[in-house]
């Protein structure tokens, strides 16, 4: 038996909460308990309120999703047993599998699966923003439902295999203080405590049980990164993001690590591209200059222990319409970046308050700041708890700040960060050139829509819109007793890629 630590923050609490950990597949004669860390703190269990960060893994256990994206990326059948479009790729026609029912006995059918997607996208959060294309729903019969679309989007299958295709019970769809799904799991609210342990037990009635091994699933928030190794290295923890400086660390303990690049890319992100907050962001020569201020590999070198990729782009390799040629964009040349700002009218730099990071990324937050000062850009950083920081950000309350975007698709990407209505857009900064892109991208496929998109990302870039660093290279470690797998365009590996090592 373990004895189970989370950590808020820097800060530290014990819990009297005891789990068994690792240990023997589910049918193995033994209670198999599946112990995870998560950075960030869970979204409501309303799927119109959920977000498509790391927050998923929250809700993997209990809400099953209509298409599973399996460990290369490619939807496979799971709720949906199959699927079609028609010709003109703008009705997407599901096919149910038969027998399948929610926790509260209710049958998961066509009525539900159509409740299900017009909550979700009726929602203003990240998960909502991946299914606006969706216009309608049609109950064919009890088990097809014929989803119809604004434009042909490749990116609604993996986006059902995600949040936005996550099923709840029709009864418990608006502000459910407890989830009901159809999924592997059941949240048990008695060894739950909000916002810092959840605890949940096998659905007896899953309809895929032998994909998910393990007897109880516990996700744990742990904010601060030391917290996450030392509980991994103390053997509290199954599984937890790392630090890639503590990787070496880490494995000299037993544990296994795995690296990956997952498609996210960090950096300098500029929420204030019109000068609302700041005037001197609304100035394209100024957001030029902040893309000058950073060495990019140093970066990588300094903080990231030489992995990762130095990027000047939002879209990372293999997404459509990223192009090698723009991360050359931007050199590391701060006399141009002073001079770029005097140009701008700004000789002297200009003031402007970011999130404080320091917290959860010591070694960015510090990059950032001086890499600023620097060039003649006065920072001061506004210290919250850690828990408060995603909701100010949302909120308009920072014209810039340090950050990290990840997507399953390019589409995604755009969706998340690249429109007025975009969750992180909070400033709800466009302009005609790229909501017209946009729109057209939504309405080509093939050659066409690879070459638009490339338009759209060179525009973004050439414009400034932010001031990417580096697509990062993530380190994910589990005990020696379990294996994972990464997954692309995830950072935080889906649990059902998790598995006892065989024996």
């Amino acid at each position: 038996m373990r004895k189970t630590v989370a950590f808020i923050g820097a800060g530290l609490l014990t819990v009297a909460a005891t789990a068994c950990s690792g240990g023997t597949p589910a049918g193995g004669g033994g209670d198999s308990t599946l112990t995870l860390a998560q950075s960030v703190t869970a979204t409501p269990w309303d799927l119109a309120k959920a977000s498509m960060g790391p927050e998923a893994q929250y809700y993997q256990p209990v809400y099953d999703t209509l298409i599973r994206v399996d460990t290369k990326g490619e939807p496979t059948p799971n709720l949906a047993a199959s699927w079609s479009y028609d010709k003109a790729q703008t009705t997407l026609t599901l096919k149910l599998r038969d027998g399948v029912t929610f926790t509260d006995g209710t049958p998961l059918d066509a009525d539900a699966v159509r409740a299900n997607l017009l909550h979700t996208k009726s929602g203003t959060a990240s998960a909502a923003g991946e299914i606006q294309d969706i216009t309608g729903v049609d109950v064919v019969d009890a088990h097809t439902v014929a989803v119809k679309l604004s434009h042909p989007t490749p990116a609604l299958l993996p986006a059902l295999g995600q949040v936005p295709g996550m099923m709840a019970s029709p009864a418990s769809l608006k502000d459910p203080k407890t989830p009901i799904g159809s999924g592997p799991y059941k949240l048990d609210t008695a060894a739950t405590t909000a916002g810092q342990t959840y605890t949940y037990t096998r659905n007896a009635d899953y309809w895929n049980a032998k994909a998910f091994p393990y007897d109880r699933v516990v996700i744990k928030y742990l904010a601060d990164p030391t917290a996450r190794t030392n509980a991994l290295m103390s053997g509290q923890l199954d599984g937890a993001t790392l630090n890639l400086n503590r990787v070496k660390t880490v494995e000299g303990r037993g544990l296994k690590v795995s690296t990956y690049q997952a498609g996210d890319v960090e950096g300098l992100y500029i929420w204030d591209r019109a000068g609302k907050k700041v005037p001197a962001l609304g100035k394209v020569k100024v957001r030029q200059a902040l893309n000058h201020a950073f060495d990019r590999p140093a970066i990588i070198k300094a903080a990231k222990t030489g992995l990762g990729r130095p990027t000047a782009q939002l879209l990372a390799p293999g997404e459509e319409g990223h192009d090698a040629a723009l991360d050359a964009k931007y050199s590391y040349d701060p006399a141009k970046a002073r001079k770029l700002l005097a140009e701008a009218g700004y000789p002297n730099g200009f003031a402007v308050t970011l999130p404080d990071f320091s917290a959860a990324f010591p070694q960015e937050q510090a990059a950032l700041t001086q890499s600023l000062k620097d060039i003649g850009v006065k920072v001061t950083l506004d210290t919250l708890p850690s828990d408060q920081i995603f909701s100010s950000m949302l909120a308009g309350k920072y014209a810039m700040s340090y950050f990290k975007l990840g997507a399953p698709t390019a589409w995604d990407k755009v969706q998340l960060q690249l429109t007025e209505k975009s969750t992180w857009n909070p400033l709800k900064y466009t302009d005609a050139h790229s909501a017209d892109l946009v729109e057209r991208i939504g309405d080509a496929t093939g050659a066409e829509r690879t070459a638009l998109m490339k338009e759209l990302n060179t525009y973004v870039v050439d414009q400034a819109w932010n001031a990417p660093w580096d697509v990062i290279a993530y380190a994910y470690a589990t005990a020696p007793d379990v294996r994972v797998t990464p997954q692309p365009g995830t950072q935080f590996p889906p649990i059902q890629n998790f598995a006892p090592v065989a024996k």
